[in-house]
């Protein structure tokens, strides 16, 4: 007597790849951060010893007055399904497919890809002027605000890399996202010695051949620099769709100009010298600033950036808070 067949077994093909996004752990939300930033003890910040500190202070300051997501996990991305291999996680069957199929499959992920921020420092003589009130030099200022940044995208497990921007540019730090490397990235910082003179258009544009596309720049400087010739660097790094954010450093003397100085004024990184009464030209001096600075503005509006003024006197919270809306509209 023959045997009876086994009886037909219906295999279900395995589901198409989903794509499932978990948020980071710890983000924060960054539309209220422009709206409403804590104060900064300005005074404490110039006591505090090292740079470490000062950021540290600076990024919990700004922290306590955001809303934190209540949303947990590891920044991944289902991709697809592979089949099971002896070895495998059995954390990463899909044990429902198997149900289905009766067979093993993995669920293979990606790690979603982390922003990259890369700070670029004007080290030229000019960033190393501070006026008689001021309590920080230009330099002092923007290190801090770098810092405190680096040590924001960290928390946030984002890559951030230093570009040192003088005649040419000067050092180069790749993007990392670990601890130990924001610790290399503020000695970095600290070690810097403001002189000479700067093309800050000739380093971005070696910057540009060293970064990797769609990163975000964050340029603290100045800007006494020729403007058309920076547009072109500019463009070239928007090129690459790189999002950019210019942090305008001005000592108060530079915004207000409110001196009664008579003598002789010294450029700081050229040396030329020209005597004037400080008064009798406050008026013209600014009318052609403010020129300046709409022109920088426009420029970075133009190529879709965002520049924010940031005087040596007042709260750098604004910097911090551009990074996170930056960081909202591109993650």
């Amino acid at each position: 007597m023959p045997s009876t067949p086994p009886p037909l077994r219906r295999v279900v093909p395995p589901p198409p790849p989903r794509r499932v996004v978990v948020k980071p752990a710890r983000s924060f939300d960054a539309a209220p951060a422009r709206k409403r930033l804590p104060p900064l003890d300005m005074a404490l910040l110039a006591e505090l010893p090292d740079l470490a500190l000062q950021a540290r202070y600076m990024v919990e300051g700004f922290l306590s007055g955001q809303h934190r997501s209540p949303q947990k996990g590891s920044s991944v991305e289902f991709a697809e399904y592979r089949a099971y291999q002896p070895g495998d996680d059995l954390r990463r069957v899909d044990w429902r497919l198997y149900g289905r199929t009766d067979r093993l499959h993995v669920k293979q992920y990606e790690e979603e890809t982390q922003l990259r921020v890369f700070v670029v420092l004007d080290v030229s003589a000019s960033m190393d002027y501070r006026s008689a009130t001021a309590k920080f030099r230009k330099i002092e200022f923007a290190r801090i605000v770098l810092a405190a940044l680096g040590l924001l995208a960290q928390r946030q497990r984002d890559a951030v890399g230093l570009a040192l921007a003088g005649a040419e540019l000067k050092d180069f730090l790749r993007a990392r996202s670990s601890q130990a490397h924001w610790r290399l990235f503020v000695a970095r910082l600290e070690g810097v010695i403001p002189g000479g003179t700067t093309s800050l258009a000739s380093s971005l544009e070696s910057l540009a051949e060293l970064i990797p596309a769609r990163s975000l720049v964050v340029i603290a400087s100045d800007f006494y620099e020729d403007t058309d010739r920076l547009a072109v660097a500019l463009r070239r790094l928007r090129y690459d769709h790189h999002d950019l954010i210019g942090l305008h450093i001005l000592d108060p003397v530079e915004v207000d100009f409110d001196t009664d100085g008579r003598g002789i004024f010294v450029d700081a990184e050229t040396g030329g010298q020209i005597k004037m009464d400080a008064a009798s030209v406050r008026k013209g001096y600014l009318q052609r600033f403010g020129k300046f600075c709409d022109e920088l503005d426009a420029m970075f509006r133009g190529i879709g950036g965002e520049s924010v003024r940031l005087r040596t006197d007042c709260s750098p919270m604004s910097a911090l808070a551009e990074y996170l809306a930056h960081r909202s509209r591109r993650l």
